[in-house]
């Protein structure tokens, strides 16, 4: 026989859940404030993607990118597919993993 949760748990977790959709909505409609104002709402950051390849043989290959801007936001969290600027700046290095091997749908 199961017991059963206690109810504070669920409201605890309502409460939680109801904060975090609260402030994303908050924050998209200062984003929204600001784009009809045409404060400064959207900002570019130049970042340096580095790769690291992995080849068949079981090695890596890492090749450095060429620093590009991309678009960013003024905002708490992302919204409009950009990133948000703050995040951006402190990650002005990033690396992403590649793998040139075969592709096996098992090997996921």
């Amino acid at each position: 026989m199961q017991r059963p949760r206690p109810s504070y748990i669920k409201r605890a977790l309502f409460a939680l859940t109801g904060a975090a959709g609260l402030l994303w909505t908050t924050d998209w409609l200062l984003l929204r404030i600001k784009i009809s104002r045409d404060a400064n709402a959207f900002g570019e950051v130049t970042v340096r993607r580095n790769y690291a390849v992995r080849l068949r043989n079981r090695q890596i290959e890492q090749d450095r990118g060429k620093p590009m801007p991309e678009e960013c936001v003024h905002s708490l969290f992302s919204h409009y597919n950009d990133s948000p600027c703050w995040y951006l700046e402190r990650h002005r290095n990033d690396t992403e993993s590649l793998d040139s091997g075969p592709w096996h749908f098992w090997a996921q």
